[in-house]
């Protein structure tokens, strides 16, 4: 005879609150470089670099504009 029965929740709940729901983990817990390739980590600390700089441009445009429209 062929099952019926393909799925079923059951105790899946207690399962998951005996140790505890926890949060998302820490984004810097895991995002090592060790053994990454030198230059492409080089060439990405630059590019966060530039575009930190290109948001605060952008910033302090949208700023100077806001105070000269009042």
């Amino acid at each position: 005879m062929a099952k019926s029965k393909n799925h079923t929740n059951h105790n899946q709940s207690s399962k998951n609150h005996r140790n505890g729901i926890k949060g998302p983990m820490p984004l810097h817990l895991h995002n090592s470089k060790r053994g990454s390739w030198l230059p492409a980590l080089v060439n990405a600390r630059r590019v966060r670099k530039h575009n930190q700089k290109a948001a605060l441009k952008k910033r302090r445009e949208r700023i100077a504009a806001f105070a000269a429209k009042n």
